[in-house]
């Protein structure tokens, strides 16, 4: 009885190895095969057809889409996969307060540049009486802009610090960053914020001289800390509860940079005039 052997035969299509059979003193003979063809990429997603242009380098003022109205600012380059931040504006949540958040928190930021900056707001009534609409922002500009989903951060000052402690409460997996100037937790639920927050970093700021919200600022960082979470407690010098002029606002970029994997803007060093823990 002949044997029949299996042995290795390389063939040249494209480096595969594959296995055939021979028969002693036979030729051998190639597998037929055919090229691999790489996966196609997706296609892009088309925009919504009520999105507005881009104004690159300018504060925008969305008002004749689906979840308007809010203010977004684009980055100076890059227009796609860019990091977003939502700052939620203190008071009622008003135009006028959106506009004063900008220009006392983040009009004057060096590091702006790479960052979507959206700030909603209200008309006729609280943005707190509505805040859960922010996630229906967030979605309209990421369809109609583009941005990375996945570097998205949440933050507010005042009544704006309470809705953006609230949105990462109740969809976590929607922002990478939380950060209050300053902001808290509807309840003190250290066990709750630990599975919210899991890997992910929380900014506590409050003005040096705001006497009514910097003890449960505080208590919120310590807290915070004491069940594992990446949090930093920073007092703004001379502030009170809302900033005024003299406010370094690359405070806020530094922290957005870091954790969009971005390169920090050059600081002074303000260990002497800042406190940071």
């Amino acid at each position: 009885m002949r044997l029949r052997i299996s042995v290795l035969v390389t063939i040249g299509f494209g480096g595969l190895v594959f296995l055939a059979c021979t028969q002693p003193g036979a030729v051998e003979q190639p597998v037929a095969t055919s090229a691999a063809v790489p996966p196609s990429r997706p296609a892009a997603p088309e925009k919504p057809a009520f999105c507005p242009a881009t104004g690159a380098g300018a504060l925008q003022d969305i008002g004749d889409t689906p979840a308007s109205p809010y203010f977004v600012h684009h980055p100076t380059s890059g227009l796609g996969d860019v990091p977003t931040v939502i700052f939620i504006p203190g008071g009622a949540g008003l135009q006028r307060n959106a506009r004063r958040a900008w220009e006392n928190y983040l009009a004057d930021g060096q590091g702006i540049e790479p960052l979507r900056i959206i700030i909603p707001y209200s008309v006729g009534f609280e943005y707190l009486e509505e805040f859960p609409r922010t996630f229906a922002i967030l979605d309209e500009v990421l369809a109609c802009y583009g941005g990375d989903p996945g570097k998205v951060h949440v933050a507010g000052v005042s009544n704006g610090g309470l809705a953006a402690f609230a949105l990462m409460l109740q969809q976590p997996e929607r922002f990478a960053t939380l950060l209050g100037a300053p902001g808290e937790f509807p309840d003190m639920d250290p066990a709750a914020w630990s599975k919210a927050l899991a890997g992910k970093a929380v900014f506590n700021g409050v003005g040096e001289h705001d006497t009514d919200w910097k003890p449960e600022v505080k208590e919120t960082h310590a807290a915070l800390v004491g069940v594992g979470i990446d949090s930093v407690y920073v007092e703004f010098p001379g502030q009170g509860h809302t900033v005024r002029a003299g406010f370094d606002q690359r405070v806020l970029f530094d922290f957005w940079l870091k954790h969009s994997a971005l390169q920090p803007t050059s600081a002074p060093d303000t260990s002497n005039d800042m406190d940071c823990r």
